[in-house]
């Protein structure tokens, strides 16, 4: 108890006690609408465990009952799109952080494992559209799918694509604006696109 109070005394030295009481109170907010989300999104068939911090405007999507599952003190930021469309799943792990603006769309499966950390702005996919048949427009083809797996402790760059049928070992680092094509091996970092593996952890 006594560290946590010295924690407060050192913040209100830094930002003053009226910054820190408007601070405190803008957290207890973002919670408790989080909490109201998560309740409503429970009820619609959503398996979101109540530690998660839903923050700003998000969008999820799915087909089937319990397609999206986001489990312990995980957070997704403001402006992320997360989708489970036909017979797709969507797994984020325990303390896993989904940042701004990220799209996740699965129509099979997308695993991402705890502790991973995806930064702004990047996009996640488990399916591609097909085109082959030129007699019918490309929406009219349907999908083929190949699920995605993140490990655990993951590091995902911001502007990062992670494409159809990828593996992603734990303690992997994948540069900002990486495209990846094929699977990274465990403590790995790649970078560039397609993405390539330039060292080893």
């Amino acid at each position: 108890m006594d560290r946590y109070i010295k924690q407060i005394i050192e913040i209100i030295g830094r930002k003053g006690a009226l910054e820190t009481f408007i601070y405190a109170l803008k957290i207890l907010l973002d919670k408790l609408t989080s909490l109201f989300k998560i309740t409503f999104l429970k009820l619609r068939g959503y398996n979101i465990n109540y530690s998660v911090l839903l923050k700003g405007n998000n969008f999820f999507f799915q087909s089937t009952k319990h397609a999206i599952n986001i489990y312990k003190h995980a957070t997704i930021g403001k402006n992320t799109r997360i989708s489970g469309g036909g017979s797709g799943k969507v797994y984020i792990g325990e303390n896993v952080l989904v940042d701004d603006c990220t799209f996740i769309m699965a129509h099979e499966k997308i695993e991402i494992g705890k502790n991973t950390k995806i930064a702004a702005f990047c996009f996640i996919t488990d399916f591609n559209h097909k085109y082959q048949d030129l007699n019918l427009s490309v929406v009219e083809q349907g999908y083929v799918t190949n699920p995605v797996k993140i490990g655990k402790n993951v590091w995902i760059g911001t502007h990062a694509i992670i494409l159809p049928g990828v593996t992603i070992g734990d303690r992997v680092v994948i540069g900002a604006g990486s495209v990846v094509t094929k699977d990274v091996p465990a403590n790995s970092v790649a970078v560039g696109n397609p993405a390539k593996v330039i060292k080893h952890i």
